[in-house]
C-alpha cells in the first residue's frame, strides 16, 4: 500500500502545472494539510516519510492497538485512498485530453495566422503599388495640365491677335463701305447731271432747227449762240461722262476690295472661333472625374442644346426635309474647328432656303391645325351639358361626384388626361396635388363645377392653350387642348 500511495504522489508531482518535479514526501504533507489523506502516527507510510528525512532525534513511541481495530482502519484508509486515486486518474485523463486538444488546435491557429499575415502582406504590397501608380498618374496629369496651360496661353494670344485683326478688318470694311456709298451717291448725281445736260442739249438742237427752218437770215445770230451753248453743253456732257466712267471704275475697285474684306472678315471670325473648339484628343468627359459646378453647368448647357437640336430636327422633318445626324454633328464640329467644308455664302443661301421651306410648311400646318381645332370646338359646343364661356373655353361635366364640396383653400389630389386636337396625347393618368386657389384659372373654373369624385372635360382654343407657335418638337402650332380632370380627394 505504501508503494501505491508513493507512486501516486510521484505521478501527481510529474503532472504538476508548475512544471517542477516535487518531492513525494512534500506532496504527501501538502495532501495531509488539504485533508485529502490523513497522515497519523498509524499511517502505513509514516515510517517511510520520516525515514526519508534524516533526523538526529529518535521517533516518538507508538501506541499499540488491537489487531482488529488496526485492520479496519487500514481498510478504510485504503478505500479512501483508492477513491482519491481514481479522482486523480480522472484529473490526469482530463489534463491529457486538454493537452492533446491544445496540441491539435494550436498548429491550426498558427496556420490561420500565417495565412492572414501573408494576405495582409499581399494587400500592403498591392496598396504600395497602387500608390506608386497614382503618384505616377498624378505626375503625368500635372505635366498634361502644364501643357494644356501653355496651349491655353498660346491660344489666348492667337485669339487676341485674331480679334485685333478682325477689328481692323471690320474697320476697313466699314471705311470701304462708306467710301463706296459716297462714290455711288456722287455717281448718281453725275448721272443725273449728264441726263439733264443731254435733255438741255436736245432742247437746244430742236430749238436751233426750228429757228433755222422759219427764218434763216434773221435767226443767224441766235443759231450761232445756240451752237456755242451746244458746244459748251457737249463739253460738259463729255466731262460728266468721263467722270461717270471714272466713278464706275472706282466703284468696281471698291466693290472688289469690299468683297476681299468680307472674305478676310469671315476667315478672321473662323480663326477667332477656332480656339474655342473642344479638344479633339479627349473623346469622353466624365462627371465622375470632373465634379466641379462649372463642369455640371456646361454639361447641362450642352444637354439643353442637344434637346433643342432634337426639337429642331422634328421641325425639319415636318417641313419635308431629311435629318442626317452625322452631317449635323460634322457641321457643328467643323464650325468649332474653323475648318468649314462650305463657303459662308453657300451656307447662308442654304439656310435662307431652308427657313423659307420651314416657314411655308409651318404656315400650312398651322392652317390645317386651326381648321381641325375649330371643327373640334364646334362639335364640343353642341354636346349635352356643354357650357361655353366668353373667351371660347368649353366645360363639360361628365360626372358631378358624390363627395363633399370643394373650397378654394383645399389641397386636392386630381388626375389629368390631356390630348390635342391633332390627336397627340400629352398626358394620361398623371396624378397631381395642389391648392385650388393656386391652380390655373381655367382649371379652377372647372373644379368649381364638381365635387370630390367628379370629372370634368375642358376644351381650350389654340390661342389660349399653346398659341400659334406651339412648343417645337412637342406641341404642333395652332392646336386646341382637351383636358380631363378627375377629383380624387382632399389632402387637407
Amino acid at each position: 500500500m505504501r508503494k501505491l500511495l508513493y507512486s501516486s504522489a510521484v505521478l501527481l508531482s510529474a503532472i504538476s502545472s508548475s512544471g517542477v518535479r516535487a518531492d513525494p514526501a512534500a506532496l504527501l504533507e501538502q495532501l495531509n494539510k488539504e485533508k485529502i489523506i490523513a497522515v497519523t502516527p498509524q499511517s502505513p507510510f509514516i515510517n517511510d516519510r520520516f525515514s526519508a528525512q534524516p533526523s538526529a532525534t529518535p521517533a516518538p513511541p507508538v501506541e499499540v492497538q488491537s489487531k482488529a481495530s488496526e485492520s479496519a482502519a487500514k481498510r478504510e484508509e485504503v478505500a479512501r485512498l483508492k477513491r482519491k486515486l481514481a479522482l486523480a486518474q480522472r484529473l490526469i485523463a482530463a489534463l491529457k485530453k486538454k493537452q492533446r486538444a491544445t496540441t491539435i488546435v494550436l498548429p491550426a491557429k498558427q496556420d490561420a495566422v500565417a495565412k492572414e499575415s501573408a494576405s495582409l502582406r499581399q494587400q500592403l504590397q498591392t496598396h504600395i503599388q497602387q500608390l506608386a501608380e497614382t503618384k505616377q498618374k498624378l505626375a503625368d496629369e500635372s505635366d498634361a495640365l502644364k501643357h494644356l496651360r501653355d496651349e491655353k496661353s498660346q491660344l489666348e494670344v492667337q485669339l487676341k491677335t485674331s480679334q485685333q485683326q478682325l477689328a481692323q478688318t471690320n474697320q476697313k470694311h466699314a471705311d470701304d463701305t462708306q467710301a463706296l456709298q459716297a462714290f455711288r451717291t456722287a455717281n448718281s448725281e453725275l448721272q443725273q447731271q449728264v441726263k439733264t445736260h443731254q435733255q438741255q442739249l436736245e432742247a437746244l438742237e430742236k430749238q436751233g432747227q426750228q429757228h433755222t427752218a422759219v427764218a434763216p437770215a434773221q435767226n443767224a445770230e441766235q443759231v450761232k449762240q445756240l451752237t456755242q451753248v451746244k458746244e459748251e453743253m457737249s463739253g460738259k456732257l463729255d466731262l460728266a461722262t468721263k467722270q461717270v466712267s471714272d466713278q464706275a471704275a472706282r466703284i468696281a475697285t471698291l466693290e472688289a476690295q469690299l468683297k476681299q474684306r468680307t472674305e478676310e472678315k469671315a476667315q478672321a471670325e473662323q480663326r477667332s472661333a477656332a480656339p474655342l473648339a473642344p479638344p479633339k484628343a479627349q473623346s469622353h468627359y466624365l462627371l465622375t472625374e470632373n465634379k466641379s459646378s462649372a463642369a455640371k453647368m456646361n454639361y447641362a448647357w450642352g444637354a439643353w442644346f442637344a434637346a433643342k437640336a432634337q426639337q429642331e430636327s422634328v421641325t425639319l422633318t415636318h417641313s419635308g426635309q431629311k435629318y442626317l445626324p452625322e452631317a449635323f454633328l460634322q457641321g457643328f464640329q467643323d464650325k468649332f474647328a474653323g475648318s468649314l467644308q462650305m463657303k459662308s455664302d453657300d451656307i447662308e443661301n442654304v439656310l435662307q432656303s431652308l427657313n423659307k421651306k420651314m416657314g411655308d410648311a409651318q404656315k400650312n400646318e398651322l392652317a390645317q391645325n386651326k381648321k381641325q381645332a375649330q371643327k373640334l370646338l364646334a362639335e364640343a359646343a353642341k354636346l349635352k351639358g356643354a357650357e361655353r364661356t366668353a373667351n371660347g373655353i368649353i366645360y363639360l361635366v361628365e360626372k358631378k361626384g358624390q363627395g363633399v364640396a370643394l373650397l378654394s383653400g383645399d389641397v386636392i389630389r386630381f388626375r389629368v388626361d390631356e390630348k390635342l386636337s391633332s390627336g397627340k396625347v400629352l398626358s394620361r393618368g398623371a396624378v397631381h396635388s395642389g391648392r385650388i386657389s393656386e391652380l390655373p384659372p381655367l382649371m379652377r373654373t372647372g373644379i368649381e363645377k364638381v365635387v370630390v369624385g367628379g370629372r370634368i372635360r375642358i376644351y381650350t382654343p389654340a390661342e389660349l392653350a399653346y398659341g400659334e407657335q406651339g412648343i417645337p418638337g412637342m406641341v404642333p402650332p395652332g392646336v386646341a387642348s382637351i383636358m380631363t380632370l378627375e377629383i380624387l380627394g382632399i389632402v387637407k
